[in-house]
């Protein structure tokens, strides 16, 4: 159970309220049953009840795993405390997973089904890295030695080394020891894990080998001539892994009931800019980031190493059809901000952000948000500035645009 005692008053009101209007639809009553009993026994501080929070700035998510009847309830308040709950889910264990009808195509990104179901708001399966390529005996997954240039993995790695091959296969590659151990712990989908005995410390390997056997992820050792073949980066990494993760576009953002915040990026180049920019939103705990069209891919290889260890935690789409996404936040009232510091504008400082939804646009490095756009926005706000300076870096300008939707969130006062 947890302990905090604040957290869980704010927790039973967040259940109670995910209870009483969730699954309304006819095909879901079922649903209400079994997340009303789970409930009431995680009520009585039943010890084969697990509780895991999702939490940015409060507790937006909770996830309540019965082990002895192997059912699972996850409850999310947004798009991106879903993400996180499913990464906490325990791997390689089948379980039956109740959920909001809207996460269906999310859930299905993690858990491999062992079992058709009727209804949309159930499924019985299990979470893998590997997807389905896990052994159905679910014995480790064997580490192999890759000691040939011609191995299938090295074939597979060069693939990834270009955006077009990341974009097919959706996946990436995550590079150094430090991040390739915190996307194991974070629980993203990495599926092999490449590394190079010689140059890497023994308590690191250790430590690599036990989260991979605990999540059974397969390990590769191969040699220092090799690895060139799977990486372009240089110095040559002693360690890296790929990881999977679905491209989302404009159609595939779920919009919670209250509190959407999302960064709007218009014809970003840089992606070093753009991996710093992910970072800080996934620190920042907002909604979530739209490159339109016109902006460099986030799966672009420095955006990833940039992002640093944000990238599959903080959701990030792809518009393809940049009309189409203004068209909808105008349908959700969004209350959308186009940044400029040569448009006619007030104080970002002045922004009311406590009165729904909003968006902010954050333009290209030289030219900046392209007329068209501003014209689709509500507001305008500028970035005060002390004489002589005109513009802001786009990371800089994005993160102080970040942090003060946190602050009118959070209620605090600017002096």
């Amino acid at each position: 159970m947890y302990e905090n005692s604040g957290d869980i008053v704010e927790l039973n009101i967040y259940v109670e309220a995910y209870l009483k209007h969730a699954g309304r639809e006819e095909d879901s009553e079922e649903f209400r049953r079994e997340l009303e009993i789970i409930y009431e026994k995680s009520s009585e501080n039943d010890p084969g009840i697990a509780w895991k929070l999702s939490r940015t700035h409060r507790v937006e998510g909770v996830l309540l795993l019965n082990r002895e009847e192997n059912k699972c309830v996850l409850l999310a308040e947004n798009q991106r405390a879903m993400g996180d709950l499913l990464r906490k889910i325990p791997e390689n264990q089948e379980v039956i997973f109740y959920f909001e009808q809207k996460y269906q195509d999310m859930v299905s990104e993690y858990v491999c089904s062992t079992e058709d179901s009727e209804l949309p708001c159930r499924l019985k399966g299990y979470k893998a890295s590997m997807g389905r390529l896990i052994q159905g005996n679910g014995s480790l997954i064997p580490h192999i030695e890759i000691l040939s240039k011609k191995h299938p993995v090295v074939a597979e790695l060069k693939e990834y080394q270009s955006l077009n091959g990341r974009m097919k296969n959706e996946k990436f590659v995550v590079e150094g020891m430090r991040l390739v151990k915190r996307a194991l712990a974070d629980g993203l989908l990495v599926e092999k894990v490449i590394y190079i005995p010689q140059k890497a410390q023994e308590e690191d390997i250790s430590q690599v080998m036990e989260l991979c056997e605990k999540r059974k992820i397969m390990c590769c050792e191969t040699t220092a001539g090799i690895m060139p073949s799977m990486t372009a980066t240089n110095p040559v990494p002693e360690i890296i892994c790929t990881v999977r993760m679905k491209i989302r576009s404009q159609k595939d953002i779920i919009f919670a009931g209250a509190r959407n915040f999302f960064l709007i990026l218009d014809g970003i180049s840089n992606p070093d800019n753009l991996g710093i920019i992910l970072r800080t939103a996934d620190a920042a705990g907002i909604s979530g980031v739209i490159l339109l069209s016109n902006s460099v891919h986030f799966l672009n290889k420095n955006a990833v190493r940039g992002a640093r260890g944000a990238m599959g935690k903080i959701p990030v789409f792809y518009s393809d059809n940049d009309e189409e996404l203004f068209c909808k936040l105008s349908e959700k009232n969004f209350k959308v901000i186009g940044t400029s510091a040569r448009f006619e504008a007030h104080s970002f400082y002045d922004i009311d952000y406590k009165s729904g939804n909003a968006a902010v646009v954050i333009g290209n490095e030289s030219e900046g948000v392209r007329k068209e756009i501003l014209a689709r926005c509500t507001g305008y706000a500028k970035i005060p500035m002390a004489e002589g300076q005109s513009s802001l870096n786009i990371a800089v300008a994005a993160a102080l645009m970040m942090y003060e939707y946190v602050r009118a969130e959070s209620g605090l006062e600017v002096h």
